[in-house]
Formats: C-alpha cells, structure tokens, sequence
C-alpha cells in the first residue's frame, strides 16, 4: 500500500477512535452502528489490506466505511444534548 494512503487511513481511524472516546456520544451510538466493534472491524480490515498485499477496491471500500463512520458521529457530536 502507498504510505500515502496508508496515513490518510491511520488519520481517519484516529479520528474515528477520537470521536468515539468522547463522553458526549450518546450510548446508542457508542454501542450500536458505531461502536468498539465497528472500529475493531475496520482496524483489521487496514491490517489485512496492509499485510496481504495491497488492494485497490479494498482500500477504497474501507476508506468509504471509515468515511460513513465519520459523518455519523461527527453529526452526533453536533447535536445539542437532550
């Protein structure tokens, strides 16, 4: 994988694992569509991509994943608390 792009996947996880370690999440997404789990599965899809050889499709699909996950919990994090 170019490290180019491998950074730009890094920035956008430690982004991700950022908004995600914030208190002001609600639960709901914390632990749903955006929790722990999702961030795991990404994390290791980007080793795999990383160890097995680099793969443009895939790398594309993950950055698209990761860039879903961004819009959603950075909108969660731009809602005023209930």
């Amino acid at each position: 994988m170019p490290t180019i792009k491998k950074l730009r996947v890094e920035i956008q996880l430690i982004q991700m694992k950022r908004l995600l370690l914030n208190d002001a999440l609600p639960n709901e997404v914390r632990s749903g569509c955006c929790g722990e789990e999702v961030f795991e599965a990404l994390l290791h899809q980007m080793r795999g991509i990383c160890c097995g050889g680099y793969d443009g499709e895939a790398l594309s699909n993950l950055m698209e994943r990761i860039s879903g996950m961004l819009s959603i919990l950075g909108s969660e994090q731009a809602l005023p608390p209930n």
